[in-house]
């Protein structure tokens, strides 16, 4: 439409330069012929000097009623392109809060689904684990029952007393128990890794790393995975059973007779998650007596242990576990790591919870801020030291 408004436009301006031409003398050109052709032109001329100008009025006017037609049409053309451009502008808009809607809910969708899945990983996880751990327990009571027949059927023959298994006084029994009691409270292998892997840029990269009380061997195959060489010692048979099926390298002991055998300088870190607070106050000196003898100078020391000032952990970890009978508060295990020999002694306090649930500190309100250290104070503390 708008080529074929321009090619019009061309042909008015075409006429209106021969309108202009109308009424004016043609150049005379050269011969007697000329000359009396010439003088016939401009009689002509003044015989029709009234008509030429009203020709060019008439023709003028045509040609300007019809540019002034142009122009509207060219006007409502713009006018009907700028509203449609309008029209099809509010409808893109509509179009595009529609998909923005949509986009929105497809991503609280997403996030919903992603949420589930990851739930329903770590209920996996766990399941599996737990799987894990009947199945041992199923393998160790086989074995442990063939034995304690065998042992009662030896008795039997030789006149003797029973088994101390058979008499209540084995407390070996007790491994499958104390395993998924500890599987519950540390979570699933990834949660542990997760909050673990705060320690490993305190890690010496030379080695070798000793964790004492190695459970199930998550940290032991988290350091492996850095290229870390690191083994384990853990009292629980079916934890070291778990260990082993993974190729990871443990070892049944208790921790201080395993020290005991390490020769002096040799180990480049030595770690005790969740492991102190178990021991009494004489095996807690004595241990880290250990642990100082056996690093290499430079060698790290961290110790990890739930936080008693948080009395939700306090109730979750201290009192539904029966072997973790000795709460340390943080400023005595960090004295007690320093005297013993170890140097550059730092706390972490880790795994703080949500802070959404946090009693509002204004005006430096000393109630406030000693509710939130009780309530929603780090879950757990670490103290790291070294060995000059």
């Amino acid at each position: 439409m708008s080529e074929e408004l321009a090619q019009l436009r061309g042909r008015l301006q075409l006429l209106k330069d021969e309108c202009r031409e109308i009424g004016r003398i043609p150049p005379r050109p050269p011969g007697v012929r000329a000359a009396l052709g010439a003088a016939g032109v401009a009689l002509m001329h003044r015989l029709m000097f009234w008509y030429a100008p009203a020709l060019q009025r008439v023709i003028g006017g045509l040609i300007q009623t019809v540019d002034d037609s142009l122009a509207a049409m060219d006007r409502l053309c713009t006018e009907n392109v700028e509203a449609r451009l309008e029209q099809e502008r509010a409808t893109t808009i509509d179009l595009e809060n529609d998909l923005r809607e949509q986009a929105d809910s497809f991503l609280e969708f997403a996030e919903e689904q992603r949420q589930k899945e990851e739930a329903l990983g770590r209920r996996c996880e766990a399941a599996e684990e737990r799987q894990q751990l009947l199945r041992r327990e199923v393998l160790e009571n086989a074995q442990r029952l063939v034995r304690l027949l065998e042992e009662a059927r030896q008795a039997k023959t030789d006149g003797g007393q029973l088994p101390s298994a058979l008499a209540g006084e084995d407390f070996e029994g007790l491994d499958p128990l104390y395993a998924a009691l500890e599987s519950e409270l540390r979570g699933t292998r990834g949660e542990a890794q997760e909050r673990w892997k705060t320690y490993l840029p305190l890690m010496p990269r030379e080695g070798p790393v000793l964790d004492l009380g190695c459970g199930r061997g998550e940290w032991i195959e988290l350091l492996r995975r850095e290229g870390l060489q690191a083994r384990g010692v853990d009292s629980n048979r079916l934890m070291v059973m778990e260990c082993r099926e993974r190729q990871l390298a443990a070892e049944q002991s208790d921790a201080l007779d395993y020290l005991a055998r390490v020769a002096d300088g040799s180990l480049g870190a030595v770690t005790a998650l969740r492991v102190v607070e178990q021991l009494s106050f004489r095996q807690l000196v004595r241990l880290l007596d250990e642990v100082a003898r056996v690093l290499r100078p430079g060698g790290t020391a961290i110790f990890e242990t739930p936080n008693p000032d948080n009395i939700l952990v306090a109730c979750r970890d201290f009192y539904k576990d029966p072997l973790r009978r000795h709460p340390i508060p943080s400023e005595v295990l960090r004295l007690l790591v320093e005297s013993r020999g170890l140097a550059s002694v730092q706390v972490l306090f880790l795994n703080s919870p949500d802070a959404a649930g946090h009693v509002s500190e204004e005006n430096g309100c000393a109630v406030a801020r000693r509710f939130n250290r009780y309530f929603y104070g780090p879950r757990d503390y670490a103290v790291v030291g070294r060995k000059v």
